[in-house]
């Protein structure tokens, strides 16, 4: 059984991907790092998009990832 050491090693090192819907380019970023932010911002050349990453304040990150997978798994996008 995996240790809750472990576990957390791995939310640390899992990464996000945003692709920008204004230049197509794929921002990746740690989880760890968007975490604590409300706002991520493109990296593209010359893109000034910023990502909402917390739109709902208030709610935190782990709810917004369940809302997201329970939207994939209703909608029949799960692997």
């Amino acid at each position: 059984m995996a240790d809750s050491r472990d576990i957390r090693q791995a939310h640390a090192a899992a990464r996000i991907l945003l692709i920008c819907p204004e230049c197509g380019h794929e921002n990746t970023e740690y989880a760890q790092m968007l975490q604590g932010k409300s706002t991520f911002y493109c990296t593209g050349d010359g893109c000034d998009y910023i990502f909402e990453l917390d739109p709902n304040r208030g709610t935190s990150f782990a709810e917004l990832c369940r809302h997201l997978y329970a939207t994939l798994y209703s909608t029949g996008s799960h692997g």
